[in-house]
């Protein structure tokens, strides 16, 4: 049930808008906690949106971000082990810049769906590169490395369909509902409003 709200509640369009606003929100947090619960949130928003998601990779990437930032230390120090030096300062910036990496994947991996539909010429060729993106992604699993080259080319050939146009795309038939704005009048404001009251 879940897992069809987003799909069926709300249009790709106003998904992305919602995506979009939230981004300066999120980016002018600095509060660590809030942070890690916001990445968390799009996490989950991501899941329900149908993309899949390998939370150690992710996990890692933060472990890495956060470790490369102790090599310029800032703050008091915590630990010393011979000349590397562990500083809270140093620490703490890591992790957000981690964290908010993170959340901006999923904030796009929650806002884009394939049936995104931007007005204009920009906007249909946009609307492309997600088709194309979504495509790659799905394809990905039947890459193999005993036939690397071959499986690749394969799932380019798997791209393009003969005769496609834009107009022929998926049609953005789910349009908004009363639930579906007031998720996203509920995400913006919990996404700002940390911003200002905590």
């Amino acid at each position: 049930m879940a897992d069809r709200f987003l799909r069926e509640k709300i249009s790709p369009l106003h998904l992305f808008i919602t995506g979009m606003l939230c981004i300066p929100g999120y980016l002018f947090q600095d509060t660590l906690w809030v942070r890690i619960g916001q990445v968390v949130l799009f996490g989950i928003l991501a899941t329900l949106n149908g993309k899949r998601i390998k939370w150690f990779y992710f996990v890692g990437m933060v472990v890495s971000i956060a470790f490369f930032n102790l090599l310029t230390p800032i703050g008091r120090v915590i630990y010393r082990i011979g000349p590397f030096v562990i500083t809270v300062g140093a620490l703490e910036q890591g992790i957000l810049k981690g964290f908010t990496i993170v959340g901006l994947v999923f904030i796009s991996l929650f806002s884009i769906r394939p049936d995104l539909r931007l007005p204009g010429r920009l906007g249909s060729l946009i609307g492309w590169v997600f088709l194309y993106y979504e495509r790659i992604l799905e394809g990905r699993r039947r890459i193999q490395a005993r036939n690397l080259i071959g499986s690749i080319d394969q799932v380019l050939d798997g791209l393009f369909v003969p005769g496609e146009e834009a107009a022929e795309r998926v049609a953005d038939t789910v349009q908004s509902t009363p639930a579906g704005y007031l998720f996203a009048v509920l995400l913006l404001a919990l996404t700002w409003g940390s911003l200002f009251l905590l």
